[in-house]
């Protein structure tokens, strides 16, 4: 094994710095990089600025213009209407309420005022619909009738006597328990909003704090696995064909026969694998990195413009120190170096497809099991409860032990705290394990299709010739 991998070193560094020098890398580096820097930032400071505080300014409602109402009460018992100014509305709690004994007397007073309304409550009786068993009339049934009059030469509209109208229907309560006896303070009590929770016995109650880290903790059971299978999918969309092609490189450009003189091709795969996956997870981590500079400079820009902005992104990136319960920093970092590795694997997958193929045109027939892998694993992973059923009773726990489909759901897991960090480590060491299997399969396959001439083998035939090569 030690002298398959004799040249290992000299294989991967000159790949790594051709990859890395190459003009297409450097453009694509530094355009993108650029671009997710920029674009963040000026978008979130563009739509703060010539947006403004329109949002809060829709949200916040202008109190009624509606200044005295003047009540002629016509019903029995009396009530102080001025507590409907203390129900806790800003939009109707500068109103005063002026008792006058009947209606002219309401007209008198709301004439010195333009914004004054009158309001007449008086109490009718209506039969009960329907018929008694014996069949006579129902008896009569006590009720009120409110009526919003507009003064003569007001400067209301409808709308704010319906919008008043409204808000005292809905906190006519406080006059009736008025009305009834009982005592102000006391009817206070009764308008107390009480609330209820449903728990199941036995259960241990949780903590406020407890139970909002559960929270949190559901939400990112949902969301993390498909992050974690968006940036993996990324990764191999965006880099996997190129590993391929560096792989068959040489025997496009008949340099082949050479290369195998000093280098094994157990060496040269493993080194070419190795060099690419590095450039690649560099030049991501270099563009993920201006992608959160981006938003940062957004935030300050925007706070700049409007120091109390409520941009939800704002609030978003504010409530992200509420995480801190649930993420652990080693949690994050074994997760990322198994996302890195789950990307080192498909590449190992892609350097077989590299190695069987004879010109970059076989490429879409070589790598059918590279993509056939990766849409199994998904469908396997989804079809278990892998992705969005964590914490639901229904993962099936041999997904963290295969390969395949732990790259796609096991760095989430990690990260929840819901596989330890040795269990956790166990997983990545068997992603490692097979990928450098897939690589020795490769360095085997590279070896054995030198001299190959004609359409590519299929995967049934490439087995039967490794078996016995």
């Amino acid at each position: 094994m030690k002298r398959q991998l004799k040249g290992i070193g000299k294989v991967f560094a000159f790949t790594f710095e051709r990859q890395v020098k190459s003009g297409g890398y450097l453009a694509g580096t530094i355009l993108f990089a650029l671009l997710c820097f920029l674009l963040p930032a000026c978008i979130m400071a563009a739509v703060e600025y010539f947006g403004g505080n329109s949002d809060s300014a829709a949200e916040t409602v202008s109190a009624s213009p509606v200044t005295k109402v003047c009540v002629v009460d016509e019903t029995e018992g009396t009530a102080d209407w001025n507590l409907l100014s203390q129900a806790g509305s800003e939009v109707f709690g500068g109103i005063s309420y002026v008792p006058c004994s009947d209606i002219s007397e309401a007209e008198t007073q709301a004439a010195q005022d333009s914004f004054s309304l009158i309001l007449v409550l008086q109490e009718t009786q209506e039969a009960i619909q329907g018929e008694t068993q014996n069949g006579s009339a129902g008896e009569p049934q006590n009720s009120y009738q409110m009526d919003l009059i507009l003064p003569e030469n007001t400067s209301l509209s409808e709308g704010d006597a319906d919008d008043l109208n409204a808000f005292v229907q809905a906190n006519f309560q406080i006059i009736l328990l008025q009305k009834s006896g009982i005592d102000p303070t006391a009817a206070a009590e009764f308008l107390v909003p009480t609330t209820t929770e449903v728990t199941t016995a036995g259960d241990e109650t949780l903590s406020a704090t407890e139970a909002a880290l559960e929270n949190m903790r559901e939400v990112l059971g949902m969301l993390l696995p498909y992050l974690n299978i968006m940036i993996l999918y990324f990764l191999v969309l965006f880099y996997g064909q190129g590993v391929a092609n560096n792989v068959i490189m040489e025997k496009t450009s008949k340099l082949m026969d050479t290369f195998l003189v000093t280098v094994k091709p157990t060496a040269m795969v493993f080194g070419k694998v190795l060099a690419i996956t590095a450039a690649s997870v560099l030049q991501f981590v270099i563009v993920a990195a201006c992608l959160i500079g981006g938003f940062a400079a957004g935030s300050a820009l925007v706070r700049r413009i409007h120091p109390d902005s409520d941009m939800l992104l704002l609030l978003f990136f504010d409530s992200l120190s509420e995480f801190q319960g649930v993420l652990t920093v080693p949690g994050i970092l074994l997760a990322i170096v198994m996302m890195v590795s789950g990307f080192f694997l498909y590449c190992s997958l892609s350097a077989i497809g590299g190695s069987a193929a004879g010109k970059p045109e076989d490429l879409s027939s070589t790598n059918v099991a590279f993509t056939m892998v990766l849409v199994i694993s998904f469908l396997a992973a989804l079809y278990a409860g892998g992705i969005g059923g964590m914490g639901s009773g229904s993962f099936a726990r041999w997904l963290d032990f295969v390969p395949f489909t732990s790259i796609l759901v096991t760095p989430s897991r990690i990260m929840l705290g819901e596989v330890s960090l040795g269990m956790g480590l166990l997983s990545l060491f068997l992603v490692l394990i097979v990928s450098v299997l897939c690589l020795l399969i490769a360095g085997k396959v590279y070896r054995m299709m030198a001299l190959y001439k004609g359409n590519p083998p299929t995967p049934a035939k490439l087995i039967e010739m490794l078996k016995e090569k």
